[in-house]
């Protein structure tokens, strides 16, 4: 019953918020100016507004240097330090770092790098990755004198020698993700997406859904407000309705099936996601389930002050309640009314600002007051000046105790890479190629030996605890 309502609750926000987000925010500036008093009509002005606050500037600093990668080599020296406010934990983490040097065509199908673990300024590990043509390898002189490597094809067999199963779909080989390709759409795209799906959404929805409320005071940041709000509510019902409606529509919109399916190519999924016929099926599957979903009656709730939307809200009745704003910062607030909840109160904080030379992206997130997570992210550089810096802090506070890991990378664009290292059959052990058994004797010698390695650093650097081999031996098939 708490899983049925907890998937009620994911296929609302995706199938209803998503559109009403994506689909209806222009249209709506559009179309609902103040010479329309309704309620109807101001709810949807006023949560226009707040969903243009909420839309992410591109980053086309970042954009143009990712375009520049795939034409262009470059070399990178990056490092990785850890530090904290527990001054006795504190003297050892500064003893450590993780240094990497890098060399990639991907114009050429080319990576290496050099990654060292150092401690009190003596390498104590060395790794070496090597990507060439279709062949990734690893090798450490601690582990093997030798690369050890994985052909991109046929892995889905590789994986039965290794007595791997798994209900997900494994493929031939793993496509590279062009997650800008991905994640855009076109104007065509989105205009059919809020044309087809906005009105099955307002034709369901009646007048008496919507509500006002004069002088309603809100506070943001310590400053209270007296607005004027402007309420939807949808019963449970209701949204049962709108979902069926909406895959129902679905299942004959084939201008949508087709988009769904070649982002589903493009991000490797199964045949489910990546043919109509599959994602037909998936639908079914999902509408015959429907009627045991229990969806939540919700509530969205935009406030009014002097012309200019400040806050909105979702309320997810006798469950949660989620306070969205934006500014300089996107600001979210998430809060638990159940018993059995994980945490009570959850904060969320997100800005960027982007230029053409540099870009920044700071979230943080504090749960209860009693853990925070911040990350921020600075990228300095551009396609003109042929060098990037970018610089990640990863920062974790509980208990009154703060620990932090810096990331700093250079990256410095080429005309050719220099004394490059290739794979060939005499320094690489291409795993695909071994039998069965062959492969089981391998896998087991080289976890043993690196367990062994994995144990003599930790007690180098002070931790304690000791691995062994969890891996069982592989019983070969008769036929390998």
């Amino acid at each position: 019953m708490y899983y049925g309502r907890k998937k009620g609750i994911i296929i609302a926000i995706i199938v209803i918020a998503i559109i009403l987000v994506v689909g209806i925010g222009g249209t709506c500036l559009y179309m609902f100016t103040d010479l329309f008093k309704s309620n109807e009509k101001l709810f949807w002005k006023y949560m226009s507004k707040e969903t243009e606050k909420l839309e992410i500037t591109p980053n086309l600093q970042m954009q143009e240097i990712e375009k520049k990668k795939q034409e262009t080599p470059y070399i990178t020296n990056a490092k990785v330090e850890l530090s904290s406010t527990n001054n006795e934990i504190n003297n050892n983490l500064q003893k450590i770092k993780l240094v990497s040097e890098g060399k990639t065509d991907k114009s050429n199908n080319y990576a290496y790098s050099e990654n060292k673990l150092e401690y009190s300024n003596s390498t104590i590990f060395n790794l070496k990755y090597l990507h060439d043509e279709d062949i990734y390898a690893l090798k450490s002189d601690e582990i093997v004198n030798a690369y050890v490597g994985v052909r991109n094809k046929n892995l889905n067999v590789l994986m039965q020698k290794l007595g791997i199963t798994s209900n997900i779909n494994i493929p031939d080989e793993i496509v590279p993700i062009d997650y800008l390709k991905v994640t855009n759409l076109t104007e065509q795209e989105k205009s059919h997406i809020n044309e087809t799906y906005t009105n099955i959404i307002m034709e369901n929805i009646t007048k008496d859904c919507y509500s006002r409320q004069t002088e309603a005071v809100v506070e943001k940041d310590g400053v209270s407000y007296t607005t004027t709000s402007y309420r939807l509510d949808l019963s449970s019902e209701l949204i049962s309705n709108i979902v069926l409606n909406i895959l129902n529509t679905l299942k004959t919109d084939s201008v949508t099936l087709n988009l769904i399916t070649t982002k589903a190519n493009d991000l490797g999924l199964s045949e489910e996601y990546t043919t109509v016929d599959g994602i037909i099926t998936t639908i079914d599957n999902i509408i015959e389930n429907l009627e045991n979903v229990n969806f939540i009656d919700t509530s969205f709730v935009v406030y009014n002050y002097k012309g200019e939307t400040i806050m909105s809200e979702v309320l997810l009745k006798n469950t949660s309640k989620i306070t969205i704003y934006a500014d300089n910062w996107i600001k979210i607030k998430y809060e638990n009314f159940e018993e059995d909840a994980e945490f009570d109160i959850m904060n969320i904080e997100i800005a960027s600002n982007n230029t053409t030379t540099q870009s920044t992206l700071n979230i943080k997130v504090s749960v209860d007051n009693e853990t925070e997570v911040t990350l921020d992210i600075e990228n300095e550089g551009s396609v003109a000046d042929e060098t990037l810096t970018t610089n990640i802090t990863v920062t974790v506070t509980q208990n009154n105790e703060t620990y932090e890991m810096t990331y700093t990378k250079d990256t410095e664009f080429v005309d050719e890479l220099e004394n490059i290292e290739e794979l060939n059959e005499t320094n690489c052990a291409i795993l695909n190629d071994y039998s069965q058994q062959d492969l089981n004797t391998l896998m087991q010698a080289l976890i043993n030996q690196i367990i062994t390695v994995f144990n003599q650093k930790a007690q180098i650097i002070g931790v304690l605890n000791t691995v062994t081999n969890p891996i069982p031996q592989i019983t070969p098939n008769q036929n390998s």
